[in-house]
């Protein structure tokens, strides 16, 4: 029987929704990413806690989460799974952080930001569940699918900075908190109770809103895709393929630069003499640079071999990170935002879009969820690492020089990292419940 794929006119893909909802919740998340850097030195003063000690709340964040990835990666691949995790996600991040005004304790502020909306915005941010849900709804768009989702981070740079720096410099940083808090709250639990779901399969649609005459027509058509696996790996296939471990070694080493340099990039820059608003405005550039290449990365991730376009972003990314240690003043600053932005702007879409194209829709939440601890490790310990070298040195440079030889390395296991071909020929497994 002869295929026929007919795509979906007049109504909107629901996929679309779904993306749109990332977007939000992937903003929100950013307030305890970017978004945390303008609280530092309030805090430092308010609270008399060193860099490093607020430093371990972000490291607590990772650990906590590197134990909750496999169960939360697993509940993605069950039918309710991942709109349960969104809306608890929604709720326990807002009053997570409106809680977090209240600190007067270290041990507060580990137990509010460090754990309650680390695991809340693990639930519902762009480190695993958005991603995983948009590759199952998603094949043949999946590339611009999951850039445009995750622009949500950097979008939230963009609202969150500038507002945090505003709230904080006219109210004060307990209220910033409050605020901020407020808006997640409202924000994520009611839009994923109205749109998120599993698998298009669910409702009674395929991936990228095609129709075709039968159901096992979607397996001929997913062949067509050039980019996108057909076959959809078990956890224990995929673990025995040795590009899924050069995969986890690249996001290792690049965590070193994604992981420890947000928390630090705004007090390093106002410690080289940039004032608040202007080290503010290099952010909000940086951010507004991300959202604009994000999107052409994941295009060119539906054409391009993922693991060259990946190789490339790292190179980039290690000039970048190498140019905030080089420049010491003056407005060539500028030159870090940029290049910097339109290399580590690949990394999560293009990462994300490797772990979909090489082993597939069914199991693809528990095969990145088991392994999320391993490849959260270096994320986890990169905040510490460049809080203790500036305790010790009084600048970052010894940290932000590892980072950049980090993003180096990364370029060699990508180059290994060639996509698994399967034993067997199989069709695509339906999902679980």
């Amino acid at each position: 029987m002869a295929l026929t794929r007919v795509t979906s006119r007049g109504r909107l893909f629901h996929g679309w929704y779904i993306v749109m909802v990332a977007i939000i919740a992937n903003a929100t998340t950013s307030i305890g990413n970017y978004g945390f850097g303008p609280f530092v030195n309030p805090m430092r003063d308010s609270l008399g806690w060193s860099r490093t000690s607020l430093s371990w709340a972000l490291t607590i964040r990772v650990i906590l989460n590197m134990f909750a990835g496999p169960v939360m990666g697993t509940l993605v691949d069950r039918k309710h799974g991942a709109m349960v995790l969104m809306m608890g996600g929604g709720i326990a991040l807002g009053a997570a952080l409106m809680l977090t005004s209240g600190v007067r304790e270290l041990w507060q502020f580990y137990l509010l930001f460090g754990i309650a909306s680390g695991l809340a915005s693990m639930a519902v941010g762009p480190e695993l569940i958005n991603p995983t849900i948009i590759s199952k709804w998603f094949v043949r768009q999946r590339g611009r699918a999951i850039a445009i989702s995750s622009v949500g981070n950097n979008l939230g740079g963009v609202i969150f900075i500038p507002l945090t720096a505003f709230i904080i410099l006219n109210f004060g940083w307990r209220e910033a908190w409050l605020i901020l808090g407020a808006i997640a709250l409202v924000l994520i639990a009611p839009l994923s109770g109205l749109f998120i779901r599993r698998t298009p399969e669910d409702v009674g649609l395929f991936p990228d809103g095609d129709a075709y005459s039968r159901v096992s027509d979607i397996t001929a058509a997913n062949k067509r895709a050039d980019l996108a696996t057909e076959y959809d790996w078990t956890l224990g296939e995929a673990a025995g393929t040795p590009a899924l471990w050069l995969i986890i070694a690249t996001i290792s080493l690049s965590g070193m630069g994604l992981g420890g340099l947000p928390i630090h990039v705004f007090p390093a820059l106002t410690d080289k003499g940039y004032t608040t608003a202007y080290a503010a405005a290099l952010i909000t550039l940086f951010s507004i640079i991300v959202i604009v290449v994000k999107p052409i990365w994941g295009l060119l991730g539906e054409r391009v071999q993922v693991r060259y376009l990946m190789m490339t972003a790292s190179a980039v990314a290690a000039v970048g990170m190498l140019l905030l240690v080089v420049i010491k003043s003056g407005p060539i600053i500028l030159l870090f935002p940029l290049i910097y932005g339109v290399g580590v702007s690949a990394f999560q879409p293009l990462v994300n879009l490797m772990w979909a194209n090489y082993f597939g829709r069914a199991s693809l939440g528990t095969i990145k969820g088991i392994f999320f601890p391993v490849t959260q490790v270096t994320i986890a310990l990169s905040p510490v690492f460049a809080g203790i070298i500036f305790d010790a040195t009084g600048n970052y440079d010894i940290a932000f020089i590892t980072f950049t030889l980090c993003y180096v390395l990364s370029v060699v296991t990508l180059f290994m990292a060639r996509r698994p071909r399967a034993r067997l020929e199989s069709p695509v497994r339906p999902a679980t419940d």
